[in-house]
């Protein structure tokens, strides 16, 4: 089977043991082998293993995909290549073909590897031809030893290696890691359904798990009562302040607000709005992955270590995204705009609702998988069609939470007309106080929302199928 070295040479390589079909590698949660380094793209190439070849395609990466140091979109991998994907290198091995030599042998003579040195009866002796392999004798190797050898589903469960909140639901028996039904990859093995490690490619073993809700597993209606007060579980409440600091800040920066403190004649308004809206993406895409993971705590904020990978890149996935799902009521207004046509009205309004009914479904399976690819029709289209009930609801509350956010703004610029102008100071401390208070009521409600997207994905997972293919 062909295999990829990944670190070759280095006292951190580890093995890659590629499956027939396409193998998805990248950074995001959704391939089949993930690799974390910055460099690799959420999803960044496919390897498609046949009995003939085994194909490597660029999936659009980032920083690009080399084979033996030259850029490929497409590829038929040789072995001994090395492979990059952005700074991660790799070798590319596969078995070499063994070549069989039929020797014919006259059954009367055929003689067995026995103490006694019997003869074979003719009836015995006219079995077919011998196969042997040309070469070196072969080796003998043990059987594998069964995962059920390893770990059975009595063994007690531990934290999910990547969600130390949740608790792991299956193991692997070669690196000894513990995951949730979001960290390993499914696939159909002989008729049946089988979870496997994504970094190491062996089958998990299912672990026993504490039963958390005597009731059994709770749909998406039950659940979403509890969506309203998943942001104030655990440190929920400090991680909402912080944010809305955080995101504050961000926006005075970048001049979005009525007291920007960056003339946006300096050009660096445009820049800070592109972090802010990647750092909105990636807290709104913790909350999915915490929900999707059936976590019960808000997840930490996101970090900032990164400019382009923390930042940039999801605030540039997150503009492509919208810019993707309204880009018919785009173009709708820019040609009623451009030729002066009032009848561009109705199709102006139909596109601009199509977008509203389709965004939040691709935002879910952006943040899902980590790619703005994700948010292909083909994908997109039928998990609406396999949820239409949860995903009525889900848009109905959605448009509630949204609603309300919006009319708190209108609240508080009618309370406060002229904002920072206010000359009392008292007034001038309450106009603080409203913005501070409805800053951290919206990034709730927003929380609220993307809770709500998550027990979408949670509850319907096994029908979408996202992470199976």
């Amino acid at each position: 089977m062909p295999k990829l070295v990944v670190n070759p040479g280095s006292p951190a390589a580890w093995e890659i043991q590629l499956k027939p079909g396409v193998n998805l590698l990248g950074r995001g949660p959704a391939n089949d082998f993930k690799l974390t380094d910055p460099s690799v793209s959420g999803s960044h190439c496919q390897i498609v293993v046949t009995e003939q070849s085994t194909v490597l395609r660029d999936l659009g990466s980032t920083n690009g995909t080399f084979v033996n140091r030259a850029p490929v979109r497409e590829a038929v991998l040789q072995p001994g290549q090395t492979i990059h994907l952005g700074a991660v290198a790799l070798v590319y091995a596969a078995d070499k073909p063994v070549v069989i030599r039929v020797t014919k042998t006259d059954p009367a003579t055929v003689r067995l590897p026995s103490p006694a040195g019997a003869v074979l009866a003719p009836a015995v002796a006219a079995a077919p031809p011998v196969a042997v392999l040309a070469g070196p004798p072969p080796v003998v190797v043990a059987p594998p030893v069964a995962p059920a050898a390893v770990a059975t589903a009595a063994t007690p469960s531990q934290p999910c290696k990547f969600h130390p909140r949740n608790p792991g639901r299956f193991l692997c028996p070669q690196c000894g890691r513990y995951f949730c039904e979001l960290c390993v990859t499914t696939r159909t093995a002989e008729g049946a359904s089988r979870k496997f490690c994504r970094s190491c490619g062996v089958e998990c073993v299912p672990v026993q798990v504490p039963v958390r809700r005597p009731g059994g597993e709770e749909g998406f209606l039950a659940r979403l009562p509890g969506a309203f007060a998943y942001p104030l579980r655990g440190s929920g409440l400090l991680v909402l302040i912080a944010g809305t600091l955080i995101f504050g800040a961000l926006d005075a920066l970048s001049g979005g607000s009525s007291y920007g403190l960056i003339p946006r004649a300096f050009g660096w308004g445009l820049a800070i709005q592109v972090i802010a809206l990647g750092y909105l993406f990636a807290y709104l895409q913790n909350i999915i992955h915490a929900a999707a993971a059936d976590e019960q705590e808000m997840p930490p904020l996101p970090g900032m270590g990164d400019l382009w990978q923390d930042l940039l890149l999801p605030g540039l996935k997150f503009i492509g995204l919208t810019l993707f799902c309204f880009a018919p009521a785009i173009a709708a207004a820019w040609y009623a705009i451009a030729n002066e046509e009032s009848s561009m009205v109705p199709l102006l309004l139909s596109t601009f609702i199509l977008g509203v009914l389709y965004f939040p479904m691709a935002f879910l399976s952006v943040a899902i998988l980590d790619s703005v690819l994700a948010a292909n029709p083909l994908q997109v289209v039928p998990a609406i069609c396999k949820a239409p009930l949860e995903y009525l609801v889900t848009l109905c509350l959605l448009g509630a939470v949204l609603g309300v956010r919006w009319l708190g703004d209108l609240l508080v610029r009618g309370l406060f007309p002229r904002g920072l102008a206010t000359h009392s100071m008292s007034r001038l401390f309450e106009y603080f106080a409203a913005e501070a208070f409805w800053a951290l009521a919206s990034l709730y409600l927003l929380t609220v929302a993307m809770h709500i997207l998550g027990l979408l994905y949670l509850t319907r997972k096994e029908k979408f199928g996202w992470l199976t293919r």
